[in-house]
Parts: C-alpha cells; sequence; structure tokens
C-alpha cells in the first residue's frame, strides 16, 4: 500500500473511533474555523493531519452520530495560516 493510502486509513480510523480525540494529529481547529454550519446547526469542526501537509477537515455531528468531511487535501490549508507581517 503506498504512503497516501496508509495515511488516509490512519485519518479515517482517527476520525471514526474518537472524533473528539486532541493528539498531535487530531484536534479541533480554532477560532471561527472551529465551528461550521452545516443543516442549518453549528457543529464542531476539527482536523486530521494526514500528512505533513496534508490534511482532513471533518465536522462532528454527535445527534445524528455523523461525521461530515468539510475539506481534505494535500497540501496544508491556506485558512490556518498566520498572516505574514510586511517587512521594509
Amino acid at each position: 500500500m503506498s504512503q497516501a493510502l496508509e495515511a488516509a486509513d490512519r485519518a479515517w480510523v482517527a476520525m471514526t473511533s474518537d472524533p473528539r480525540r486532541t493528539a498531535d494529529r487530531q484536534h479541533q481547529l480554532r477560532g471561527s474555523l472551529g465551528q461550521v454550519i452545516i443543516g442549518g446547526r453549528k457543529l464542531d469542526q476539527s482536523q486530521v493531519e494526514t500528512t505533513a501537509g496534508g490534511r482532513v477537515w471533518y465536522a462532528i455531528d454527535d445527534e445524528d452520530k455523523v461525521l461530515w468531511v468539510t475539506q481534505a487535501g494535500i497540501a496544508h490549508p491556506k485558512q490556518t495560516e498566520a498572516p505574514r507581517r510586511r517587512t521594509r
């Protein structure tokens, strides 16, 4: 199995076995990214790191016992990067 497939499998197991787990590679997103509205309801949003840059974001619907994958990519998400300071 390729490294990417193994990483995707590890992410799937982490998300589905314990979606609210907080660890080095899995945690709730911070600030305004920490919640997302799906179906008119505000849900907590977390991420699991699949590779050095790859992430899967998911929303946790405790009421319906559903995980919604809200974003998945092989590069570090730009939304989580701090704004760069301009130097003169």
